[in-house]
């Protein structure tokens, strides 16, 4: 049995699977510290689950601008004043924080890179999640811990837009709650680490 803990969020993962804090592997932090990682790699029986995890409960209100594909007001307003001083061809305006897809496929695909050099260079602590030329079935899944009545209306929209993100990859994705991991296949429980 396997627990990792991802900020207040432990995943206990059931015996005879394979599971790991990617970003916190010798050969990411000494090869790809530089790329971004998806925080959880788990692997049972043939199939592999790439898990990010974003962890809003209790700040669900700030965490509101990341979860929209549009862009926040402010920074139109910033690209529009850049525009009329003449700044744009130098300076270029944009969020903070991407939208949770965007940055969701950009871990994905990083971990992709990094996990096919660490099976070139035939690293024997990564082989369980090498998933790269492999035909074994890999699934996205963007663990969203949302403490609002609007959670299934909210996964709904978010798993539309994951869903189309990962079409030109031939992959599967899915938005859940902590509590629904075994719904959708990860034999995984998780739990909430007391403040």
């Amino acid at each position: 049995m396997t627990r990792l803990t991802e900020g207040t969020l432990e995943c206990e993962f059931d015996e005879g699977c394979e599971a790991i804090k990617f970003d916190a592997t010798d050969w990411h932090r000494q090869q790809f510290g530089h790329c971004k990682a998806m925080d959880i790699l788990a692997t049972s029986q043939g199939r592999h689950w790439w898990i990010e995890i974003k962890d809003c409960q209790g700040d669900e209100l700030a965490s509101l601008p990341r979860l929209s594909p549009a862009e926040p007001e402010e920074v139109a307003t910033t690209r529009r004043w850049l525009k009329e001083k003449g700044f744009e061809r130098i300076v270029y305006a944009e969020r903070r924080k991407p939208f949770v897809i965007d940055e969701v496929i950009e871990k994905m695909r990083d971990t992709l890179v990094a996990l096919n050099f660490a099976q070139r260079a035939q690293d024997r602590a990564l082989e369980p999640h090498a998933w790269c030329g492999s035909a074994q079935p890999l699934t996205v899944v963007l663990l969203l811990t949302w403490d609002a009545p609007d959670f299934r209306r909210l996964a709904g929209r978010l798993q539309q837009k994951l869903t189309s993100a990962l079409l030109p990859y031939g992959l599967s994705g899915f938005v859940v709650s902590e509590h629904q991991l075994r719904d959708i296949g990860v034999p995984c429980s998780t739990s909430r680490i007391p403040a």
